[in-house]
């Protein structure tokens, strides 16, 4: 939920008269606060999407007053901005040049008449930024409730009052790793808004969570990955609303395995086997699995200080190869070989028998796979 340039310029029908000259590529800008300021040292302190006001009081005639006024709002991230003309400045002043700069920078530069006052005009917008903010608060809780607590009709019917119905499909995004605060969120509302496309984007603990009506579209993949910093886990497509919790807890789970292989991207549908295990409604099958099969190495390894878990595990992953496993660990292949038969002695299956090393296999991923979730918490 986001309050546009776009839908404060054209709100009411626009009945303050603004004018736009410059900067349409930024209409979709989300706008943090509205606020009168006449002297641009003030921009360093400035909330970044600040949408601008000023009568050029400060002004005193300098010709170049203006572009320098417009610099300093573009150098604090500001989300447009509006000037009264007719006494301090008027429309003459501002240039063509100055126009080309706001073009480039996809920066809204509107003009207002000097008889529409500014109080009426400011309150209005801070009013609609209230009501947004208010509403943004109860979809937030609604949106918490639904993913991460109760699935209640009472939900269902707060999240349909902001225009998310039933049918799908729908898409979830967990991101980390960016600055999750309200500039990144601003940010990605403005680009978010561009698109066009139906969203939600809220934090929760340490995550952002980003909701799509819709596919994942192109754009928005090739402006997420642009952060550095950040890590994405995306859920399978849910068909409709009600599986979008689980597309979203899928997200998380993408996320934990983003962060632990060093990936920026991760798609919950592209961790094979994990993605089962991360299915299981809770743990205990894959404990009878694990257990059964690895205990006793393990237990063996932890009181004798050896590697034979490591050993076997790096055997099966090179089909049985001794050649192959003792240049993974860079040791001697009569080594390997040591460590081999004495880890068959501790396991109950026969690594001879494709389908009982296939079971010690899928053994070796569950425990890879209770290491995350044990790195995780």
């Amino acid at each position: 939920m986001s309050l546009s340039v776009d839908r404060l310029y054209k709100q009411d029908e626009n009945k303050y008269k603004l004018e736009l000259l410059a900067g349409r590529q930024g209409l979709s800008h989300d706008v943090a606060w509205v606020q009168v300021m006449e002297d641009a040292d003030y921009g360093t302190f400035l909330r970044p999407h600040a949408f601008i006001f000023t009568t050029g009081l400060a002004s005193h005639g300098d010709p170049h007053w203006l572009e320098a006024f417009v610099d300093a709002l573009l150098a604090a991230d500001a989300a447009g901005l509006v000037v009264n003309t007719g006494k301090y400045l008027l429309a003459s002043d501002i240039t063509d040049a100055l126009k080309d700069r706001c073009d480039a920078a996809a920066f809204p530069l509107f003009t207002l008449p000097w008889e529409v006052r500014l109080a009426d005009i400011t309150q209005s917008f801070l009013s609609s930024l209230f009501l947004t903010h208010r509403e943004e608060y109860r979809a937030i809780t609604a949106w918490k409730e639904f993913l991460f607590g109760v699935q209640g009709s009472s939900v269902l019917t707060e999240l349909a009052l902001t225009g998310w119905k039933e049918e799908g499909p729908y898409t979830a995004l967990v991101l980390a790793g960016a600055d999750a605060d309200a500039s990144f969120l601003a940010d990605s509302k403005s680009f978010l808004n561009g698109l066009g496309q139906p969203y939600f984007i809220f934090p929760y603990k340490d995550t952002v969570v980003l909701l799509l009506q819709g596919e994942l579209p192109a754009a928005l993949v090739a402006w997420l990955k642009g952060h550095e910093q950040l890590v994405t886990g995306q859920g399978v497509t849910a068909p409709d609303l009600k599986a979008l919790p689980d597309s979203c807890r899928q997200g998380q789970q993408a996320l934990i395995w983003g962060r632990l292989h060093q990936q920026s991207w991760c798609y919950f549908g592209a961790l094979g086997a994990y993605a089962l295990f991360f299915s299981q409604p809770d743990d205990q099958v894959l404990h009878v699995l694990h257990d059964r099969a690895l205990g006793a190495l393990l237990a063996y390894d932890e009181g004798h200080q050896s590697s034979l878990y490591e050993t076997l595990e790096a055997y099966l992953c090179h089909d049985g190869s001794l050649k192959g496993t003792a240049a993974q660990l860079y040791t001697h292949r009569n080594t390997v070989a040591y460590r081999i038969h004495k880890a068959e002695k501790l396991i109950p299956y026969d690594l001879n028998d494709w389908e009982q090393r296939f079971t010690v296999f899928l053994a070796c991923h569950i425990h890879r796979y209770f290491e995350i979730l044990k790195n995780n918490h």
